[in-house]
């Protein structure tokens, strides 16, 4: 591969998560497609990390290490700088808790050559918890339909690793939004569909995200820190944007808008935060999103849960079937909580 461009280069960001990302850097050294590069981004590691990976560049040329530098951090600052680093045409996104099945790149880069005008493809996730299989589950495999719906309303039908993009895209796209806290995969994903990219959807299963609850993981932390919810009211006014700017509001699509505001009121009711609740879900009606009937039943909901005994699934029973009724979830049934 000597002066060759790689045709594919794999991101990682990663901050303090050696014995994973081991894991998840040996799963691209057994591709049986050779082209690629992965750059590694550390997020301010305070283990062996750079020490691992900077060995490994050594003994591969392939793999390229990079410290973020600056005071701007996080998974968007670190992909934003993988991406601009990137030599390959294509991108794909590995977390550095997952894991590639040995022909992922292969399929993947050939799909991109064989359809020259698609911006990216998605292709099925797979969960595990220790080891691939365990779980034999996958990430909404079964579901069809209006994609950007499926994102609007949190019912995400594909994660950050599941595409390969087009790198002239991402950049067409404008990359990650690196002031945002979290939802990041979110608002690009939804970004793009409103965007009119070209696109399809593959249902090979070719990589296995691990399914697992750490407190410091921004997922989470997005569920319980106030500068992330308070930001979160932020993202789902640009979404709004996104979708009047491109294919424009429709009454599904506002139900879902309210969905997301709903969702972050749920929030600062389980952090006994009900004025901030209240303030998140009348920013829907504020918005011209939610109509009086909607908010006032809304309103209700959120001054019961508030009133519940902790600890009961009474409440979160009667959230579940209001939303039902009020159209605020696809398909209810399917939701997990």
């Amino acid at each position: 591969m000597s002066g060759q461009n790689p045709e594919i280069t794999i991101i990682t960001p990663t901050k303090n998560r050696l014995v994973l990302l081991r894991e998840a850097m040996d799963s691209v050294t057994r591709q049986t497609f050779a082209n690629w590069e992965h750059i590694v981004v550390d997020d301010g590691s305070e283990d062996e990390t750079s020490q691992v990976v900077e060995r490994r560049s050594l003994a591969d040329s392939r793999v390229r290490f990079i410290r973020r530098k600056g005071d701007a951090g996080g998974a968007n600052v670190c992909r934003n700088i993988g991406i601009r680093a990137s030599r390959g045409e294509f991108i794909l996104f590995l977390d550095s808790d997952d894991l590639l099945e040995p022909d992922c790149l292969e399929y993947r880069v050939a799909c991109m050559r064989r359809n020259a005008d698609l911006d990216f493809v998605t292709f099925q996730t797979a969960v595990f918890e220790k080891t691939i299989g365990d779980i034999g589950d996958r990430i909404n495999s079964d579901r069809l339909g209006d994609h950007l719906l499926s994102f609007l309303f949190f019912e995400n039908p594909w994660i950050i690793t599941a595409p390969i993009w087009r790198k002239a895209s991402l950049f067409r796209l404008g990359l990650f939004d690196e002031a945002l806290p979290s939802w990041q995969d979110l608002d690009l994903h939804i970004r793009a569909l409103t965007a009119d990219f070209a696109y399809i959807r593959n249902p090979r299963v070719d990589h296995h995200v691990r399914w697992q609850f750490e407190l410091t993981k921004v997922s989470v932390e997005q569920r319980r820190s106030p500068d992330h919810l308070d930001a979160a009211i932020k993202t789902i006014a640009k979404f709004e944007s996104y979708v009047r700017n491109g294919p424009g509001i429709t009454w599904v699509r506002q139900r879902a808008l309210c969905s997301l505001y709903f969702f972050v009121a749920e929030q600062w009711v389980q952090r006994g935060q009900l004025l901030e609740a209240l303030r998140a879900w009348r920013e829907a009606r504020r918005r011209a999103l939610a109509p009086p009937m909607l908010h006032a039943s809304g309103l209700l909901l959120l001054l019961a849960l508030a009133c519940g005994k902790p600890g009961r699934r009474v409440g979160g029973r009667v959230a579940h079937k209001w939303k039902g009724w009020a159209r605020l979830r696809t398909n209810p049934e399917l939701v997990r909580r």
